[in-house]
């Protein structure tokens, strides 16, 4: 299986070559692999060595010849450290130039079967069929997608990426770098080239550089849909997630890196070493995008890490933030955070640079590339920190130590208060093109264990009626060494109520809407976590299956209760209609959060209404349902029997009747029989919450 045209699924890396001459091609590799120089460039096809003098032209004929470049990219000399093009995606959908660290929103959408796919200039087209490779392989569509936006969230859990699912037009795949809003900026599909291929292939965000495709589209070799790679069970379907995080680096604007060493995500090769981002991908994306945080840049966006008091007492630990230089664009260079304690407390502030040394180089051939650099992560910048208190008066500062060095507060006690966390590079920083510095921030507060990390994925959008699946344990993660993830949950509908359970869980929504939907981890040290996610929910069928009470007498205003399905977007009186003349709804519908049950209606029966059953009738965007027969008017036995004069039958009539229940008296009598009984009783309460 190969990751992209000719480069060989966790292939070695070539052969280097040494000789005194200086034509081209010269002499096989593999009897001069020994010698000690590195003098030409071994051909992992044709056998061949180069001078590495060439021209790029010559280069790219060679690589045409031999297939060896990524089909979405040509031949170039220059390629930042960071394996980036100079244009990626910023903001809302736009794009400028890399290096900005701007947090940025895309929509994705999964292209249905039978969509031309496929780029002509890259590859053959024909129909998709990535909706059924999923099918088959997953047992149900919306599982195997899971699994791929999983793909996705891995770079939304580390950097300042957001992501909306959107309906999917079904037109062919083309360079588009504009927002449509009939389909998603990146569309996901795929078809069968064979397992002798490329495994998949993605545009770039714009034809510059290196990249000569556009549009940040991903073209999956359905192919390869079988047990032993995109359907290997191992680590959670790793294989498939590595392949769709890769290939989306590219759409963020990434090219590959070397060496092939298995510690890379945008390595040529497809590997389960790793799991989707590493190291030098969160330089890569924090550098273009900013860190999960991106934004908190200034006092007034600082990330509020919350109440370190409540509900119990805990610390916070975040890994993988960053900076982005001694003057990064915008700000970029800082980060701000808020805590508030309730009580004295004695507070402990860590900055830990992150990162090690690696090498990189640019892709030339498969695994072979040229030039390198080494990049010592954990030196990129000089990190300081200073506390404020609510006044923005400042409490404590450290700048002690040099780069990669960690700088500490110790503030023993701290009042009770809102702080802000000011965490800054103060340079200089080694090169202008290697500023990133990841670092860790640790707020220990009274020695607490921190929270976990949740992460629920990304927004999602599901078809009605059908499994929708949530998966929590993928992106999520401990914070304190030797913890474990215990316990995952869900509320699927904002009620505060955890209706499912597990890593993976599923239900199914039966009604139309944005449904926020949050995750609860527990970790084995008992501190929790959250994360939400919102599924739009599309295509469900308006229904009623009942009205309480279902029935009312003339001159009644009877409050009533209708449940149904796909009632959830219901806002008006007037989107329910009651059949015949002289009876109405009145009030403000309230649906429930599924949608599934609707309050705040009443029904008003006109004193000369006709008597008999009624339809009641629903209608809005949504779609439209009636129910012959599902209220009756009846004739008035006597009026309201509003006893206490207070304008609605309520507990204080229900406490008239009970305590004169059995007596005689007007006291509690609703009919004028002059006795207090189950008749009473039974008009209270048929009538109860009616308004007279």
């Amino acid at each position: 299986m190969r990751i992209h045209a000719n480069v060989v699924l966790l292939l070695g890396c070539v052969h280097a070559c040494t000789t005194a001459a200086t034509a081209a091609p010269l002499v096989t590799p593999w009897a001069l692999a020994a010698r000690a120089h590195q003098d030409y460039v071994c051909h992992m096809f044709d056998g061949m060595c180069y001078p590495p003098t060439l021209s790029p032209e010559a280069w790219e004929r060679i690589g045409e010849a031999n297939g060896a470049w990524p089909p979405t990219a040509a031949l170039d000399a220059e390629q930042t450290r960071y394996s980036t093009s100079d244009v990626v995606w910023e903001g809302d959908l736009a794009q400028g130039a890399s290096g900005r660290a701007i947090r940025t929103r895309l929509t994705y959408s999964f292209v249905a079967d039978g969509t031309t796919w496929g780029l002509p200039v890259v590859s053959a087209t024909g129909p998709s069929d990535l909706s059924a490779k999923l099918i088959s392989t997953f047992g149900d569509l919306d599982l195997g997608r899971e699994y791929m936006r999983q793909g996705l969230a891995a770079w939304h859990i580390m950097c300042g990426l957001d992501y909306d699912e959107v309906a999917d037009d079904g037109s062919p795949e083309d360079e588009s770098t504009a927002r449509i809003a009939t389909r998603g900026d990146v569309r996901l599909g795929g078809l069968e080239f064979g397992t002798d291929q490329f495994a998949a292939y993605n545009a770039f965000p714009a034809v510059s550089g290196l990249a000569v495709v556009a549009g940040s589209d991903m073209c999956i070799n359905t192919s390869y849909f079988i047990p032993s790679t995109f359907g290997l069970a191992d680590f959670d379907y790793r294989l498939l997630r590595n392949v769709v995080s890769h290939e989306h680096g590219h759409g963020l604007g990434y090219f590959h890196l070397l060496p092939c060493d298995d510690t890379k995500l945008m390595e040529p090769v497809v590997s389960l070493a790793f799991d989707v981002v590493q190291l030098d991908e969160r330089r890569g994306g924090q550098r273009n995008y900013g860190d999960r945080f991106s934004g908190n840049n200034a006092p007034t966006t600082a990330h509020d890490v919350g109440n370190l008091s409540q509900p119990v007492e805990h610390s916070i630990f975040e890994r993988w933030l960053s900076t982005n230089g001694a003057s990064g664009f915008n700000g970029s260079n800082q980060d701000y955070f808020t805590f508030t304690i309730d009580a004295p407390s004695n507070i402990a502030i860590a900055i830990t640079p992150e990162g090690n040394i690696y090498s990189t180089q640019a892709q030339l051939i498969q695994c072979f590339g040229f030039g390198s650099e080494t990049i010592a992560a954990q030196t990129a910048g000089n990190l300081a920190v200073q506390v404020f208190d609510s006044s923005m008066t400042l409490v404590a500062s450290a700048n002690n130590n040099g780069p990669g060095l960690i700088e500490t507060l110790f503030l023993n006690p701290l009042p009770a208060d809102t702080y802000t966390v000011r965490v800054y590079d103060v340079g200089p920083n080694p090169t202008a093109d290697q500023v990133v510095q990841l670092y860790s921030l640790t707020i220990r507060n009274n020695g607490a264990d921190a929270v976990p990390i949740a992460s629920a994925g990304i927004n999602k959008r599901v078809q009605a009626n059908t499994p929708c699946y949530f998966m929590g344990d993928i992106n999520s993660r401990v914070a304190e060494s030797g913890a474990t993830l215990v316990t995952f949950i869900w509320d699927i509908d904002e009620d505060g109520i955890y209706d499912l359970a597990g890593p993976i869980a599923s239900t199914q929504f039966v009604s139309n809407g944005v449904y926020p939907v949050t995750l609860r981890i527990t970790d084995s040290n008992a501190m929790e976590a959250f994360d939400t996610i919102d599924v739009t929910v599309h295509g469900a069928t308006t229904t009623l299956s009942d009205v309480t009470p279902p029935q009312g007498e003339q001159g009644q205003t009877v409050p009533v209760t209708i449940t149904g399905a796909n009632l959830k977007n219901v806002a008006s009186a007037s989107e329910f209609l009651v059949s015949g003349s002289d009876v109405i709804f009145v009030g403000t519908p309230t649906p429930n959060g599924l949608g599934t049950q609707v309050t705040g209606l009443s029904v008003q029966v006109g004193a000369s209404a006709a008597t008999g059953l009624r339809t009641i009738s629903v209608s809005n965007a949504d779609g439209s349902a009636a129910w012959a027969g599902s209220f009756e008017v009846l004739a008035a036995t006597g009026g309201c029997p509003d006893l206490d004069g207070s304008g609605v039958v309520d507990l204080g009539d229900l406490t008239l009747v009970l305590f004169n229940f059995g007596t005689a008296g007007p006291d509690g009598d609703t009919n004028g029989d002059n006795i207090v009984d189950l008749t009473d009783l039974s008009n209270v309460l048929f009538s109860f919450g009616m308004e007279c």
